[in-house]
């Protein structure tokens, strides 16, 4: 199967401040995958969205690389980007509180159905139904701050269908929302995707949602990709030392292990005052003298497997 979204070198800058965001990441992802990107905060996870939906920041631009798509059924015939949707952080702030949620999807519809009146009315109805929103015709009168996270969560994933999007951009799409709102936006991102193909690329801190909906992760650190993996091997036999210390961050579940969860040391470095050679190096208990001097090659772990370490834990 070729790729759908195909990311190589990609480049991302502050010109004005000399400093790159995304340090030449390559990665692909296929019709109908999901793609988990995973790392701290500040490692570039949600600029690689905004790089890819092409909604870089004023100030911030592309300065190498590329970011191409291929429509599937168009074999070797590369085409314009698709429609993309994206699901941002934070739902409520994220929709204009002097809009109902009806005109909210409605005007979405129109813009990319070119559905209006009550044919736009009942597609927005049907798509806070299928979102799960109870008395879907009332709220379709009221505003933002009259939902709660999750509904408004809800609302921005409908938002988002409204656009028939070949792929959806989650960034963090369960953040502040709790256990059981979670779970519940977890499988109907997993239902939508089952339902309409979709190439999905998830962020996410928490490894949990990583491993319920990717296919395939990506592990972040300062800017750069530094370990690529199906989630089961990233899970099972991290290589790269940053992806076995978050791991051992998570608190385990065996009632026979009760050893709490490692911290890493340190914090993620300043992109404006990066250490030299491997990034991780001041935080890592692995580092040798090379580690000092430049920037380690992905080495293949396993078929499908690569981590830019020069000691890797898993060979």
């Amino acid at each position: 199967m070729s790729n759908f979204l195909t990311v190589r070198d990609l480049v991302i800058e502050v010109p004005a401040r000399n400093i790159k965001i995304l340090d030449g990441i390559s990665f692909s992802l296929q019709s109908g995958q999901t793609l988990g990107l995973v790392g701290e905060s500040g490692c570039g996870k949600s600029m690689t969205c905004y790089a890819v939906a092409g909604m870089l920041p004023r100030g911030i631009v592309r300065t190498s690389g590329s970011v191409s798509f291929e429509h599937s059924g168009q074999t070797g015939a590369k085409s314009k980007a698709p429609k993309i949707a994206m699901i941002f952080q934070d739902p409520t702030s994220s929709l204009n509180p002097v809009h109902t949620i009806g005109y909210y999807l409605e005007s979405s519809l129109y813009r990319h159905q070119g559905l209006k009146g009550s044919d736009a009315r009942f597609e927005a109805l049907r798509l806070l139904e299928r979102v799960g929103i109870d008395r879907a015709r009332s709220r379709l009168r009221a505003y933002p701050h009259q939902f709660s996270g999750g509904m408004n969560q809800r609302v921005m994933i409908a938002h988002a269908l409204a656009a028939r999007p070949q792929l959806l951009i989650a960034d963090e799409p369960t953040t502040a929302l709790d256990v059981t709102m979670q779970a519940q936006i977890l499988h109907l991102l997993e239902e939508l995707k089952a339902e309409t193909g979709m190439a999905l690329m998830i962020v996410s801190h928490d490894l949990g949602v990583i491993a319920r909906l990717a296919d395939r992760a990506a592990v972040m650190y300062c800017g750069r990709i530094i370990e690529t993996a199906p989630v089961a091997d990233l899970l099972q036999r991290p290589a790269h030392p940053y992806a076995r210390a978050l791991i051992d961050c998570m608190p385990g579940i065996d009632p026979n292990d009760l050893e709490p969860p490692a911290p890493i040391p340190g914090s993620v470095p300043l992109l404006d005052d990066l250490p030299a050679g491997c990034h991780f190096h001041p935080r890592c208990p692995r580092t040798s003298a090379e580690c000092f001097v430049r920037f380690p090659a992905p080495a293949t772990i396993g078929p499908v497997h690569e981590a830019s370490c020069y000691h890797p834990v898993a060979a």
